[in-house]
């Protein structure tokens, strides 16, 4: 592929770096088949594949090989683990694949013990790293007849599931229906907003998520699990969400200091949180995604009402929630916004 083609394919969204995909799930989950299936597809062309094996021996790498034909785009990186032993590694070879060109993402299988806030914290934080990749989606693959079980005993899974922007359930076949409604219910009381696929469409599966028009907890717009603001429960494995609505736009300096407090007090047991919020003087809503200390923000189109959806582990709801409901505008000078802006449009006509 010529170096304008690659620019082309990497310039499509306006970023010329190499997207990241992360494709986690915890042992015998599937990712390995489901990576498979997308390789099979035509969207699959210009990708590469960095596979991470924890034991000594790389069985999924060599399953890959084949399904790449020459394994010119497998990187492998077995006995280690991608978000702590071999994470230098990992940050090496994306550099090594960014700096070839010739590629529209590549994809990151990591080993079922890893957690992906890893990777995404050095994407964010590595100076290099940050100039050359993107982060794209976290995709989370879940055995629906065994997730429930998982989660009761291995903490990695309701991470890995809290993190992912989809979820792709697998397994349904091995699981009775109410088993497999227990596993929607469960993986989406731990994250709202990730999308849940079943198999059939791996090109779909692996595609970039699209903005929900709506904040992730609008009414409407997640199933109602009975609770309220206060969260989903933690499952017994410490992890919970709660929400917290706005009724009026936000002074954007006394929220980005409120939260650079926040994410330093609480970066590790912040796993994720994501919505859609307005502040005071721009018109435009503003998607804000944080991954532990990995703050996002940008505008958006979306009508959605303003609120912020918390996924961690133990974090201080209460405390939280009064912190950022003082960072809202007076009601008065919102109603004197509301009428200046009806004044102009008046006076337009």
């Amino acid at each position: 592929m010529s170096g304008g083609s690659d620019r082309h394919l990497r310039q499509a969204n306006g970023d010329p770096r190499l997207p990241v995909t992360i494709l986690t799930g915890y042992l015998g989950a599937g990712k390995t088949t489901c990576l498979n299936a997308f390789l099979a597809t035509p969207e699959a062309a210009g990708s590469a594949v960095v596979v991470n094996e924890f034991g000594e021996i790389d069985v999924d790498g060599a399953v890959l090989a084949g399904q790449l034909g020459n394994g010119a785009d497998l990187l492998r990186l077995p006995n280690g683990c991608v978000c702590c032993e071999v994470q230098e590694d990992l940050a090496q070879a994306l550099l090594h694949l960014a700096a070839r060109g010739g590629l529209r993402r590549c994809i990151v299988e990591t080993s079922g013990l890893a957690v992906p806030g890893a990777i995404l914290r050095g994407l964010h934080h590595d100076p290099d790293l940050r100039r050359a990749a993107s982060a794209g989606p976290v995709l989370a693959v879940c055995a629906a007849d065994r997730i429930a079980r998982q989660l009761d005993r291995f903490p990695e899974v309701a991470r890995q599931i809290a993190l992912a922007d989809r979820i792709l359930l697998r397994k349904t076949d091995l699981a009775t229906a109410e088993t497999a409604a227990g596993a929607r219910a469960a993986i989406s009381a731990l994250n709202p907003f990730a999308a849940i696929t079943l198999p059939g469409n791996p090109a779909a599966d692996f595609a970039p998520p699209r903005v929900a028009r709506r904040a992730p907890d609008a009414p409407g717009n997640t199933p109602d699990h009975g609770q309220d603001d206060h969260g989903h429960g933690d499952h017994g494995h410490g992890i919970g969400s709660f929400t917290v609505r706005f009724d009026r736009p936000l002074d954007p300096d006394r929220f980005r200091d409120s939260m650079s407090f926040l994410i330093l007090r609480h970066a590790d047991n912040l796993l994720r949180a994501k919505g859609i919020l307005h502040f005071d003087g721009d018109a435009r809503g503003h998607l804000v995604n944080i991954v532990h200390d990995v703050y996002d923000s940008r505008p958006i189109d979306a009508d959605a009402a303003d609120a912020l959806v918390f996924i961690g582990c133990d974090l201080p709801a209460d405390a939280i929630r009064t912190d950022l409901l003082s960072c809202r505008i007076a009601a008065t000078a919102t109603a004197t916004a509301t009428r200046e802006s009806t004044s102009k449009r008046g006076s337009s006509r």
